[in-house]
């Protein structure tokens, strides 16, 4: 069976994967990414890469296991932050111009 790779996801995975490392191995940034996890993705990504999302950061206690189930959307639907993303466009023109070289002509 083949596996279908959800770029987004991956991405996703990748961040918050980055962010547990360094909480694992910095106890400041570990605090600070509890109390401020905003704070905490900007001094990592050095942007914040979604302005418009909250986040949320639990830390599992002793005897609890902690599930995230991220929101699943609707078939066809794209969460605001890759409409904002989307909204200036390339036009297929630009692909024509401006893309890969090619080899000089023989003669």
């Amino acid at each position: 069976m083949t596996e279908t790779v959800d770029p987004i996801a991956k991405a996703r995975a990748a961040a918050v994967q980055t962010l547990l490392d360094r909480a694992d191995s910095d106890a400041p940034f570990r605090a600070l990414l509890l109390s401020d996890p905003r704070a905490a993705v900007v001094q990592v990504f050095g942007t914040d890469p979604l302005p418009g999302v909250t986040y949320r950061v639990v830390e599992e206690q002793a005897g609890e296991v902690a599930i995230v189930l991220p929101r699943r959307l609707d078939e066809g639907e794209l969460p605001d932050t890759l409409l904002d993303l989307a909204s200036g466009g390339t036009l297929f023109c630009a692909f024509l111009e401006y893309g890969p070289a090619r080899p000089p002509k023989k003669r």
